[in-house]
């Protein structure tokens, strides 16, 4: 099952996110792992496992491309500017099974505890400052997830906020899309753009709101009346124990958290848990989604018809 946190910078997606993660160490025995996708780097540290370092980041040049030589499998890939971030899987290429990451490069690069295993993809260094676009960070992640069989457990990705996973094909890669809504103009209206790009991508059935930093029930009836289209998972309220950590930089313990929080992260389990295996469907999309980045001009002239990396055999079984 994979579940992504998405909203507008500063709603919370990072707060929501981490608690629904530390929910699901206590609530399951399944693998959790957590990609902490934000340019801005807070999940490690909420689910107490500290900063990641650089040399650990998933978009650190030597880290990525070791893991995308490792997913490339047999396939006859020589150069790792073909393998693209839209890439599909193939009968020959590596698959990451959750169940046993530490049989694949990432077992270097995150920070795991009982069954839960947190990864950072990684931020802006000081060489990039005017070089560089944040989303050439997430093309790694998206291999990684396009490239992961999650039958057996979760992933939870914090989402870069806003818009920005239409650029990419993280908006078509989960099983749900958890937009982070606060009872406010300014996130009713990042969430209208999202939810306008959802219905033209086809991922709308996926798109579920969570209510943030709720404190009446004029925020949830504001929330309400403006999503009536949308899947309204609930609400989480504003938390004393959230205001802890973010003054004292404590770990994140969803058993710290007010009865109606816990509630609401029980109720997105059993939502994730009703729905069906969706893999194989993501995966057309995914070849769908190839087509058109590779039908572009500039890649057509620089590494002629990728179209042929799809292979329409393979099958997550």
């Amino acid at each position: 099952m994979r579940l992504a946190f998405v909203g507008k910078g500063g709603s919370g997606k990072s707060t929501v996110s981490a608690s629904f993660s530390s929910y699901l160490t206590h609530a399951t025995k399944s693998p959790v792992v957590v990609f902490d996708a934000d340019i801005n780097i807070h999940a490690p540290e909420l689910l107490g496992f500290g900063q990641i370092p650089f040399e650990k980041h998933l978009s650190n040049p030597k880290v990525s491309n070791e893991i995308r030589k490792w997913l490339i499998g047999k396939n006859n890939i020589t150069d790792l500017n073909v393998f693209r971030k839209t890439t599909p899987p193939t009968r020959l290429s590596n698959i990451i099974d959750l169940e046993d990451v530490d049989a694949t490069p990432l077992k270097n690069y995150g920070y795991s505890k009982n069954n839960l295993t947190v990864f950072a993809v990684g931020t802006y260094q000081e060489e990039e400052i005017g070089a560089s676009c944040y989303h050439n960070n997430l093309a790694t992640l998206e291999n990684i997830i396009s490239h992961t069989d999650d039958k057996n457990g979760y992933i939870v990705v914090d989402m870069v906020a806003g818009v920005d996973s239409f650029a990419s094909t993280l908006h078509a890669q989960f099983d749900m899309v958890c937009f982070i809504l606060e009872p406010t103009k300014r996130s009713l209206e990042v969430f209208k753009t999202f939810d306008k790009l959802a219905i033209s991508a086809g991922t709308h059935s996926n798109l579920y709101v969570i209510g943030n930093k709720i404190r009446s029930q004029k925020d949830i009836d504001f929330i309400k009346e403006n999503t009536s289209d949308t899947n309204y998972l609930g609400s989480f309220y504003d938390d004393d124990h959230i205001r802890d950590i973010d003054q004292n930089e404590s770990t994140l313990d969803y058993s710290d958290l007010m009865p109606q929080n816990q509630a609401l992260l029980g109720h997105i389990k059993e939502v994730s848990d009703s729905l069906p295996d969706a893999r194989n469907n993501r995966l057309s999309k995914i070849w769908q989604l190839h087509k058109k980045y590779v039908a572009q001009g500039f890649i057509k002239e620089r590494f002629g018809d990728l179209s042929n990396q799809i292979d329409t055999e393979f099958k997550f079984e």
